[in-house]
C-alpha cells in the first residue's frame, strides 16, 4: 500500500469566463493575414500611381506585417 495521499488542490476560478474572447482570439490569424494583404495592395496601387514599382509594395507590405504583429500581440495581452 502506498502512503501517498492525494491532496486535492482546488483551483477555483474566481473570474467569470469571457465568451467573446475565444472568438476574438480565433480571428487573430485572419486579421494578421488581412493586414499584410492590405499593405501589399496599397503598396501596389501607390507604385502604379507614382511609377516606382517595388518601393511602396515592399514598404507597405512590411508595415502591414508590423501592424499585424501588433494586433496579434494586443489580442494576447488583453
Amino acid at each position: 500500500m502506498s502512503d501517498i495521499k492525494k491532496e486535492s488542490t482546488p483551483q477555483a476560478s474566481t473570474e467569470a469566463p469571457k465568451p467573446g474572447l475565444n472568438i476574438l482570439l480565433m480571428s487573430a490569424g485572419s486579421i494578421f493575414t488581412s493586414m499584410i494583404i492590405a499593405g501589399f495592395i496599397v503598396g501596389y496601387l501607390l507604385d502604379e500611381l507614382f511609377g516606382t514599382m517595388p518601393i511602396f509594395l515592399m514598404l507597405c507590405g512590411v508595415l502591414g506585417f508590423v501592424g499585424g504583429m501588433q494586433k496579434s500581440i494586443n489580442f494576447q495581452v488583453d
